[in-house]
């Protein structure tokens, strides 16, 4: 019987030192899976952010562009309107024009004009120009300035231009010079 006891004893032993190996296994394995899982953790946090970030940083350049394309498409619209609103006032500004030239002022605004003409010009020889809508004031003008006039193949608005060859000088008078002018100028 002492052989039976010696193995039960030997059983014994083995077990209780494969339990405690087994026990120890267990810790390590346990810790060792602890350790992954945080690292596991870890990693798919981090992946999270990055992927958080990016998918931010999309949106934040989709949310630019729209704003973009939003102040592209009101600024486009906001010039269509200046447009409109800018021919709308050089139209009225026509039609002013189209009435001072009817009336006694517009005479003494080129009966001014060509006398400042004649005073540039000195002693050279000067060359006025109407326009071929002022046909019928050319009489009456040269006889209030002194000067002979020509009336100008082209139109231009009304006013005049004058011309001092010896100079090489053109003096541009002309309402159609002067609405471009302003309308090149012209901003709001």
């Amino acid at each position: 019987m002492e052989l039976t006891k010696k193995l039960n004893m030997f059983y014994a032993s083995a077990i209780e030192v494969a339990n405690k190996q087994s026990s120890n296994d267990l810790k390590e394995f346990t810790l060792s899976m602890d350790k992954m899982m945080e690292e596991y953790k870890k990693n798919k946090m981090d992946e999270m952010e990055s992927r958080y970030r990016v998918e931010e940083e999309k949106l934040k350049r989709e949310e630019n562009r729209q704003i973009s394309q939003a102040v592209t498409e009101l600024k486009r619209s906001l010039n269509l309107r200046q447009q409109e609103k800018k021919k709308a006032l050089f139209t009225e500004v026509q039609e002013k024009l189209a009435h001072f030239r009817e009336s006694e002022d517009y005479e003494a605004y080129l009966i001014a004009k060509i006398k400042m003409a004649r005073k540039f010009a000195r002693q050279e020889k000067l060359i006025v120009y109407l326009d071929p809508a002022d046909a019928g004031k050319k009489e009456r003008l040269e006889q209030e300035t002194g000067c002979v006039l020509t009336v100008s193949e082209t139109d231009f608005g009304g006013g005049i231009r004058a011309e001092v060859r010896s100079k090489n000088v053109l003096i541009d008078e002309s309402f159609q010079t002067r609405l471009r002018q302003e309308w090149d100028a012209y901003a709001f």
